[in-house]
């Protein structure tokens, strides 16, 4: 570790410089992403590009070096070759520099003396001048709040989930596609090769973070397994930790080697120590997104009994398939249940009032559709409900039209918002450009409506069995 600074200074610098900018490229280039990050963001204080030869760019002054910054500078986002990167550290060093960022790659991750040599180089700088390295080989910091970002079209507004990356290009891509399915962050870091801050430091921070409730993150290695075990189990036992492991094969690990630089470990030894402290694992980052979308929008149901409306008796036989093998119950509806729910509807062709309940052609009856949701949602023998949207079934369509698809699934949002059970909504048969516009106006509005909605039958039961079981291991440690 690099001193004894706070990671305050890393998600709340008052001053940002950016080494690397230039006016000359025709097209943006990281460092220039970097400051349009920051303006899109608000950064709430002034931003300082750098380069030896001056200028402007975006109306904004460039400075030869961090040194020639007027006034105190907090935190510097590196995008120089590697050579010179300890010239800069130094540089930071004299400032009075609290963190140093490094997009810069070509360390210890390249698998080269040379690189390694860089890297232990660098890190003595900072340790003699209390500088907090996040990388090298890194995207960085999104911190809403602060108005930090290294992408330019993410939301401005904070959350209550911080993920912990050491992939960047995961960190993008995963921050992104998160936040199209609702989750909002109070933090995000992709930290790289882990020179100084590493996962062990971001996980002591997170857990007494006011601002987080959820910790989610991807990890390939640890820098010491010993402390990172210590620190997942305490943030575990302080609020809910979803962690996906990269590098569980053979040949993950010899990626995760030329990647970061960091040993991968043993699958087996990751599932016990994981298990032990109340993790909950999974296996894809979209897996991942499912978790957090379910622990945001999804109450704590009494139990794990599903009522689910379907549309389509295969359909149907999948979705049962795929709840029971996550550990969910569809118990069989009462007699007199299952003939009130006939009296709604004007035909029993292909009609299954069984669980899950198959509207078949009366999926499309509004009024009948609305009832038999909410004659449903009203039973005591289940305790979530799942109204699936599929969206590839109708015969005259190549995709339900968005209007329709909406008012179908108004029939649910309107159950959900007039009683207390839990509600999920599965979206899927996206077959065409056009339904995927559908399914992400259907997600937007079931989000509005405080609804998960899942793209598969497959991961709704997935996140929903997750769920349940990580809500009933700590009923457990409570009682």
């Amino acid at each position: 570790m690099a001193g004894n600074a706070d990671l305050d200074g890393v998600f709340n610098p008052k001053s940002v410089a950016i080494s690397g900018i230039s006016t000359n490229r025709a097209y943006d280039g990281i460092a220039e992403t970097y400051l349009r990050a920051l303006i899109e963001s608000e950064f709430n204080g002034p931003i300082y590009p750098i380069n030896p030869k001056g200028g402007e760019i975006r109306g904004v002054k460039i400075y030869p070096n961090v040194k020639d910054v007027p006034d105190s500078l907090d935190y510097v986002i590196c995008c120089i070759p590697a050579a010179s990167v300890p010239q800069l550290v130094k540089d930071c060093a004299a400032k009075g520099v609290k963190a140093v960022q490094f997009f810069t790659s070509g360390f210890s991750e390249n698998g080269t003396e040379e690189g390694r040599r860089l890297e232990a180089e660098i890190c003595d700088i900072a340790r003699q001048g209390g500088i907090r390295l996040i990388g090298p080989n890194c995207m960085g910091v999104y911190c809403p709040k602060a108005g930090l970002s290294f992408a330019p079209d993410y939301p401005t507004e904070s959350g209550p989930v911080a993920f912990i990356c050491q992939s960047g290009g995961n960190a993008i891509y995963f921050t992104r596609y998160a936040a199209q399915r609702g989750v909002r962050f109070s933090k995000v870091v992709s930290f790289g090769n882990a020179a100084d801050v590493d996962e062990s430091d971001l996980l002591e921070y997170l857990t007494n973070d006011t601002e987080t409730k959820i910790i989610a993150a991807y990890i390939e290695g640890l820098k010491d397994g010993r402390r990172f075990s210590k620190a997942v189990r305490r943030a575990a036992a302080a609020k809910p930790v979803i962690m996906m492991k990269g590098g569980c094969t053979e040949a993950g690990a010899r990626a995760v080697a030329s990647h970061t630089g960091a040993l991968a470990g043993s699958a087996r030894i990751w599932d016990g120590l994981l298990r032990q402290a109340g993790v909950i694992p999974v296996a894809t980052l979209e897996e991942l997104a499912d978790i957090l979308v379910t622990l945001l929008y999804l109450p704590v149901p009494h139990g794990r009994r599903l009522g689910a409306i379907d549309a389509g008796g295969g359909a149907a036989v999948v979705a049962t398939d795929a709840y029971v093998s996550a550990g969910l119950d569809l118990p069989p509806l009462p007699q007199e249940l299952r003939q009130k729910l006939r009296s709604f509807l004007s035909t029993d062709a292909g009609l299954s009032v069984n669980n899950p309940v198959d509207l078949a052609g009366q999926f499309y009856n509004t009024s009948a559709a609305y009832s038999v949701v909410k004659t449903l949602a009203d039973y005591g023998g289940v305790d979530i409900l799942v109204f699936h949207l599929p969206l590839g079934i109708n015969p005259p369509f190549p995709s339900f039209p968005k209007e329709f698809a909406i008012v179908i699934l108004d029939n649910a949002i309107r159950v959900h918002n007039e009683t207390d059970k839990p509600m999920v909504v599965v979206i899927d048969q996206i077959t065409t450009v056009e339904s995927w516009e559908t399914a992400i106006a259907c997600q937007q509005k079931c989000q509005q409506a405080g609804i998960p909605v899942y793209f598969s039958v497959s991961s709704a039961a997935k996140a929903i069995g997750r769920f349940l079981s990580y809500h009933e291991k700590r009923t457990k440690l409570a009682d």
